[in-house]
């Protein structure tokens, strides 16, 4: 399968790109969170407003598109030392088919054109994902916990590559 990575940068094209983001987070995070904290993130950290908020910040959005249709995204903003990986999605049905390997090697390409390290932050429950990207070359660098309001905190590892 080939993959395309297209920028997303207008309101219209986050608004496209949003039914595959409340897709995703549904299958991945809420037999890790829960629904709740899934529904909470969803409407503060990744709602419509929230995407548009970041790409005007300059945080890059991409999807990922087979025939053109969207099957993830990923997001990334780059920093004095590091590219920082925020979001790297594949919805359930697109997983397992080597997608995931096309965008790390876009990444590693981009990572050696600007002269940056990698990271990225991983929920410590979500075991495949952390295994991907040990596979990939990433190491666990630190845990990070932060509330993010009403009681639901966040337990990450930030891994670097």
């Amino acid at each position: 399968m080939i993959l395309t990575i297209t920028e997303i940068k207008r309101p219209e094209e986050v608004a496209e790109l949003f039914p595959i983001v409340k897709k995703i987070w549904s299958e991945v995070f809420t037999p890790i969170i829960g629904e709740k904290q899934v529904a909470y993130m969803l409407e503060h950290y990744q709602s419509e407003k929230n995407i548009n908020e970041e790409i005007a910040k300059g945080v890059r959005y991409f999807s990922l598109n087979i025939d053109e249709k969207i099957v993830g995204y990923i997001a990334h903003e780059v920093r004095s030392d590091t590219i920082f990986i925020s979001k790297l999605y594949i919805d359930k049905d697109h997983r397992g088919q080597g997608l995931m390997s096309q965008v790390f090697d876009w990444y590693d390409q981009l990572s050696e054109t600007l002269n940056r390290k990698q990271q990225l932050k991983v929920n410590q429950k979500n075991q495949e994902a952390i295994a991907v990207y040990q596979h990939r070359g990433f190491t666990i660098k630190e845990e990070v916990y932060a509330e993010i309001g009403e009681g639901f905190v966040m337990d990450d590892f930030l891994l670097e590559k």
